[in-house]
């Protein structure tokens, strides 16, 4: 088992100055005056044991438990974990010839994509059983969700926005910084 604390806390450090930058970004079509990119420090408060053979693509933490998608062909998996022991306490195998990528909930749902099959996965949170797959055009990497939509990166500037319901675009924007596209958008997350 190896630690996965400093770069979660990295990747949360990441993701939160990407929710700030879709932010700078969204403010700047919208017509707003751009404000200078902050930049965030950040330390180590815990680090936690990880399956090192796990390729970490997504990450949810909810109800004490963290969710995780790995990657690889041939090796992608939803699971859930216990965070204090690294344990995996619940998993469900993709499809071999799928790369798993980002997470996200919706309600009791987990919704997951793949790197490059345009397809994504509808999991019952609680039974990890598949309910339905939906696709896309593209390339899948980040999900995130709040009470009205899904966001989605696909390494390019841009944010879809989708209908959590029928996970439909609804529309697009891009990312930012002082008038540049932000390319590779990876991992997101919602900050409160």
């Amino acid at each position: 088992m190896k630690n996965i604390g400093k770069t979660s806390l990295k990747r949360t450090a990441g993701s939160l100055l990407l929710g700030l930058l879709c932010t700078v970004g969204l403010m700047s079509e919208m017509g707003y005056a751009q404000a200078a990119i902050p930049v965030y420090g950040y330390f180590v408060k815990n680090t936690y044991p990880h399956d090192p053979k796990a390729f970490t693509q997504g990450l949810l933490f909810k109800d004490g438990h963290l969710y995780e998608s790995t990657g690889q062909n041939g090796q992608s998996s939803l699971r859930k974990v216990e965070l204090t022991t690294g344990k995996v306490l619940q998993k469900s195998m993709l499809d071999k010839k799928v790369f798993g990528e980002g997470i996200t909930d919706v309600g009791d749902e987990i919704l997951g994509l793949t790197w490059m099959s345009q397809t994504g996965y509808v999991f019952d949170q609680k039974t990890f059983k598949l309910k339905r797959t939906f696709s896309y055009q593209g390339e899948g990497w980040g999900l995130a969700s709040d009470s009205q939509f899904v966001y989605m990166s696909d390494g390019s500037s841009a944010i879809r926005v989708l209908n959590p319901k029928t996970l439909a675009e609804v529309r697009r924007f891009e990312v930012k910084a002082e008038g540049r596209p932000i390319e590779r958008l990876n991992e997101l997350e919602m900050v409160d």
